[in-house]
This record gives structure tokens, C-alpha cells and sequence, in this order.
């Protein structure tokens, strides 16, 4: 994979405001967990229009990569972006299938995930599968800070770093707060980078916002013996200053009186 192209990251940068402003409209009509799905939404734009090889032709068949958000509530966050890759409909992105989390008849969702805890779990085995059939995909799951309070995520750091899940990248975003508080006061699981690398796990820190520098890390990876571990640095709310890094706005209601004030502003 070679470097992003200036060209590509204002286009990025102009897709990140466009589908923020998509999700923003999505919540309008159905409500979501807003601070969730903008603080993960750039990962996954840069997930499905760069990274990954999924597209529209391919969508449906095996020899694409595979993803995983395993914190499901972000579900609007990956409908928008399906959307934009022309994977699915606009109808079908404001219809009543796409809820707060993923749903596994849509096309593009590789797995139905709601009950935190689980998404890593079943990315260990897509990437074990892959392994033992020696099918050269990528298996790209994206967890919550909060969800690292889940036991089975500790352990799936375990068994994936035990078979050599050298195809699996786990990015943890890292927005710092989980429901209605921050996650130090929910649970506070201490230095997390050093605690992932005590499972003698390798980790990757990256800006979740920034184009330039998720592409710069993304083209350092290769599917060797190791899994990938990357800390996403993230912000609940990202591009919406008024509410930006706040506790509040975890969950918008659709009949919140603000969400006609909310303005995008990436900075």
C-alpha cells in the first residue's frame, strides 16, 4: 500500500465533515449514541476508503478484508460510511434496519454486535480461520475504552498473541469516556499502553482524527506473527466544539432541542 496522496487527505478531511453532518442527520430522525460514533468515525472512513479491500463489487464475496465494530452502539457511524462507499442506499441508511447497532443482514456488517465484549472475541477466530486456510486478509476490529472493562477482551489479547494472529488489528478508540463519565472514574485501568504490552503485545498510539498520521502508522503494518494493538487517541464528539470532550451527548434523543445548533467544525 503506498503513502496517501495530499489529494486523497482533503478529500478524507472533506468526507470526515460531510458524514459527520450525514450522522447528525441520522440522529434527527432516529436518535444515536452521538459521542460514540464521532469519535471512531475517521478510523473507519479511513478503514473503508483506503485501507481495507472492500468495495461495492466486492463486497459480497470472500476475498475482501473484514471488520468488526465491536463497540455496536457507533452502528450509525459505519452506516454512513457504507453509504459513502456506495455499499449501501441513502433509503436504506434512514430506514428502521439501521439501528444503534450493527445488523448482520446489511450488507457490509460482517458481524451483529451489541452486548460489549464480544466483537474481539469473534475477531480472534474470522483471523484464526484465515490463518489455518492461509487466505491473506486483513481482520480490522474496533473496541471502546470503556469495553476493556469486558474480561473476555483481556483474554482474546491472550489467545490472539498465543496463535500469532499476525492478521489482526485491534484498535482501541481511546476517547476517554464510557456511558456518563470518564472511564478512570468507571473503572480506571491505569497506564494502558503498558498494560497491553505486559501481555508482551506490541502497540501502536496514533491521532484518531488525523488522516496523515493513522495512514503513516497503517503503512508500517504487515501481516507477520504479531497482532496489532493501536491505541486510537480520540474525542467524544469530535468536530462539534459545543459538545466536543464532554460527558453529556453520550446518547442524542431525536427530539433534542440542540441538534439543529450543532455545527461541524474540525479542529
Amino acid at each position: 500500500m503506498k503513502q496517501i496522496s495530499k489529494s486523497k487527505l482533503k478529500i478524507l478531511s472533506k468526507k470526515s465533515i460531510q458524514i459527520r453532518s450525514e450522522i447528525i442527520e441520522y440522529t434527527k430522525s432516529k436518535g444515536s449514541f452521538l459521542g460514540a460514533c464521532l469519535s471512531c468515525v475517521d478510523i473507519i472512513i479511513y478503514l473503508y476508503l483506503h485501507f481495507l479491500k472492500i468495495n461495492k463489487k466486492n463486497v459480497s464475496s470472500n476475498v475482501r478484508d473484514s471488520f468488526i465494530l465491536s463497540k455496536g452502539h457507533a452502528a450509525p457511524a459505519l452506516y454512513a460510511v457504507l453509504k459513502e462507499a456506495n455499499i449501501i442506499k441513502k433509503d436504506l441508511f434512514f430506514s428502521d434496519k439501521t439501528y444503534w447497532h450493527p445488523e448482520k443482514s446489511i450488507k457490509g456488517v460482517d458481524f451483529q454486535t451489541g452486548a460489549l465484549g464480544h466483537g474481539l472475541s469473534i475477531g480472534v477466530g474470522f483471523a484464526k480461520y484465515y490463518q489455518v486456510n492461509k487466505i491473506n486478509k486483513w481482520i480490522v476490529v474496533i473496541v471502546g475504552d470503556g469495553e476493556l472493562n469486558e474480561g473476555s477482551v483481556w483474554e482474546s489479547f491472550l489467545i490472539a498473541k498465543n496463535w500469532k494472529l499476525g492478521n489482526l488489528i485491534i484498535i482501541i478508540d481511546k476517547n476517554n469516556f464510557q456511558a456518563n463519565d470518564r472511564t478512570e472514574k468507571v473503572l480506571d485501568l491505569g497506564n494502558l499502553e503498558k498494560k497491553i504490552k505486559s501481555f508482551d503485545l506490541k502497540v501502536i498510539k496514533l491521532d484518531g482524527h488525523s488522516f496523515k498520521d493513522i495512514d503513516n502508522k497503517f503503512l508500517k503494518l504487515k501481516k507477520d506473527n504479531h497482532p496489532k494493538v493501536i491505541i486510537a487517541n480520540t474525542k467524544r464528539n469530535f468536530g462539534i466544539s459545543s459538545i466536543q470532550d464532554k460527558k453529556e451527548f453520550w446518547y442524542v434523543d431525536r427530539n433534542e432541542k440542540k441538534l439543529n445548533q450543532f455545527k461541524i467544525t474540525l479542529k
